[in-house]
């Protein structure tokens, strides 16, 4: 029996689905997504996750945690807001949580602080993490080393299954991920994989393996190269699974199962 595909990373409470949200996620479903984790990084997204999942018991979960883009702008009881929503029955994760270099968010020792503030919570609460790292303009601004330099450092949790973590639209080297596996982290591969210029991604990808990869959309960012300059949505996700396919030499049937198993085995089933 085919199984459904899990959509691991989704940002269904932006508002570029204000208009038509409960249509785009009836669409998803049809598709063959049956589960749905949507990320909620930033406190204002936190509520309106856990009421998106309380909308599709069973169908969608949550990540909860302060994204690196605000740094410098969050509030002083951060954590004591974050711990209450890590302890709903919908949180699945920690995330996204990590380093961003491309945009001016904060020094590399600001964002690190604020990563690390953050990192305890999947020890405590049993929760894997799922990670943001985004390279800077100019080189030498490698925010995997960092990030994973930091996990190494602080990141005490350890749990029963395989995977702890997920570099999130991963788009680093195979040193990066060879890191990252290392960790127990898996790679999220989402529309950037079919872009035509990203060869080097798709040799990182294959090297990696099915067994180290998990689907996602991040929308309404970043579509597949079918749908360029369009708002994405989860219901692509059999079309990314497609192109992973052909490209790893496998069928979308073997991939679907797989990245399923994958996407369990790191945040529980749901």
């Amino acid at each position: 029996m085919q199984m459904d595909f899990v959509e691991t990373h989704s940002h269904l409470n932006d508002d570029a689905f204000k208009a038509d949200r409960a249509a785009v996620v009836e669409k998803t479903f049809k598709a063959g997504v049956g589960k749905v984790v949507e990320i909620a990084c930033a406190p204002g997204e936190w509520a309106q996750g856990e009421q998106l999942a309380a909308a599709y018991p069973g169908k969608i979960v949550c990540a909860f945690g302060a994204h690196p883009e605000y740094t410098r702008t969050l509030p002083p009881d951060l954590l004591c807001r974050l711990e209450a929503f890590m302890a709903k029955p919908c949180a699945a994760a920690l995330g996204e949580v990590g380093v961003d270099y491309w945009w001016d968010v904060g020094t590399k020792e600001e964002q690190l602080a604020l990563l690390e503030t953050q990192l305890p919570l999947c020890a405590r609460f049993s929760k894997p993490a799922v990670f943001h790292a985004r390279n800077g303009r100019q080189s030498g601004q490698n925010a995997y080393a960092d990030l994973l330099e930091a996990l190494k450092r602080n990141w005490s949790y350890r749990p029963a299954r395989k995977f702890r973590g997920v570099l999130h639209c991963f788009s680093g080297g195979w040193a990066d991920a060879r890191a990252g596996l290392d960790l127990g982290l898996l790679l999220g591969v989402n529309g950037t994989f079919t872009y035509k210029k990203n060869d080097d991604l798709r040799f990182t990808v294959k090297k990696a393996g099915l067994e180290n990869i998990v689907l996602e959309t991040d929308c309404p960012y970043l579509p597949p190269q079918s749908a360029r300059g369009q708002r994405n949505d989860p219901s692509f996700i059999p079309e990314i699974a497609a192109m992973l396919a052909a490209h790893l030499g496998v069928s979308t049937g073997q991939t679907a199962e797989r990245t399923t198993a994958n996407a369990f085995e790191l945040f529980g089933e749901f």
